[in-house]
C-alpha cells in the first residue's frame, strides 16, 4: 500500500470514528423532535443516546433511548427512533416526513382539568412532497375528566389520508353516559395541525367541568378548537 493511500485509509478510519462517537447533545437541536420535547439531561452518541426525564410539553415521558438509523440516509431519509418505558416510534424527515411504526403508550399535552393519553398499536402518518403519502394502524385515546364522577371516556380512530391531509377521525368506543365526546385531528404536509373536539352533555358539573377547560358553547354542545405545529 502507497503512502498516500495509507493515508487517505487512516483519514476516513478517523472521520468514521469521528461520526460514530459524535455526541448526540452536539447534534440535537438539528434532529426532527417534536417542538416543545425537553429533558434534564442529554447522554450518549447520535446513533445510540439518551434523554433523562424527557416532557412533551408538560407531559412526562421518563427516561428517552433514541439513535439515527444510518440505513435510511442512504436513500435520502432521515429516521430517528425513540424507545421509552411504555413507547417506541420512529420520527422520520427529508423526502418523507412523519411517524412510523408507532406502538405503545403516549401520555398527551392535556389543557388543564384534563388527563389525556394514547394508545397506538402500529399508528403511522408520513407525509412527502405532494401531501399525504401513507396512513394506517389504530389510535385510541383516553380522556379523564377530574373526580370520580365519570370514568374515563375512550375514543378510538384510524390514521388515513384525506386529499393533502392526514386525518383521525375520533369517535367514542361506548354509546350513552352523561358526556359524548368525539374529536377529528386533521395535518398537513408542512407540520399544521387542527384539532377540533365536540363534547355533549345535559349534566351542568360536567358541562361547567368543559367550559373551565376551555370548551365553547356551540350548535350541539361544547366545542374546542386547537391548532399548532409539529416537526417531523
Amino acid at each position: 500500500m502507497s503512502g498516500r493511500r495509507l493515508a487517505l485509509w487512516f483519514t476516513g478510519a478517523f472521520a468514521l470514528a469521528l461520526l460514530l462517537c459524535l455526541p448526540l447533545q452536539l447534534v440535537l437541536p438539528r434532529l426532527s423532535l417534536p417542538p416543545g420535547l425537553s429533558a434534564t439531561g442529554v447522554e450518549g452518541s447520535l446513533w445510540r443516546g439518551r434523554l433523562r426525564q424527557a416532557r412533551w410539553r408538560g407531559a412526562e415521558l421518563g427516561e428517552l433511548q433514541l439513535g439515527l438509523s444510518p440505513l435510511p440516509l442512504l436513500a435520502g431519509r432521515q429516521q430517528l427512533w425513540l424507545r421509552g418505558p411504555h413507547l417506541h416510534l420512529a420520527l422520520q424527515g427529508g423526502r418523507m416526513r412523519g411517524i412510523d411504526k408507532a406502538q405503545g403508550v403516549l401520555p398527551l399535552p392535556s389543557p388543564p382539568g384534563l388527563a389525556l393519553r394514547a394508545s397506538l398499536e402500529d399508528a403511522r402518518m408520513r407525509f412527502d412532497a405532494d401531501g399525504c403519502r401513507d396512513a394506517g394502524g389504530r389510535v385510541r385515546i383516553e380522556a379523564t375528566l377530574p373526580g370520580d364522577a365519570l370514568p374515563p371516556l375512550l375514543l378510538s380512530g384510524t390514521p388515513a389520508c384525506d386529499g393533502r391531509s392526514g386525518r383521525i377521525a375520533l369517535l367514542p368506543e361506548a354509546s350513552g353516559g352523561p358526556l359524548v365526546l368525539e374529536a377529528t385531528l386533521s395535518i398537513e404536509a408542512d407540520g399544521r395541525y387542527a384539532l377540533q373536539t365536540l363534547a355533549r352533555s345535559d349534566d351542568p358539573a360536567i358541562r361547567s367541568a368543559l367550559l373551565a377547560a376551555g370548551f365553547q358553547d356551540a350548535g350541539g354542545g361544547l366545542s374546542r378548537a386547537d391548532a399548532g405545529h409539529l416537526a417531523y
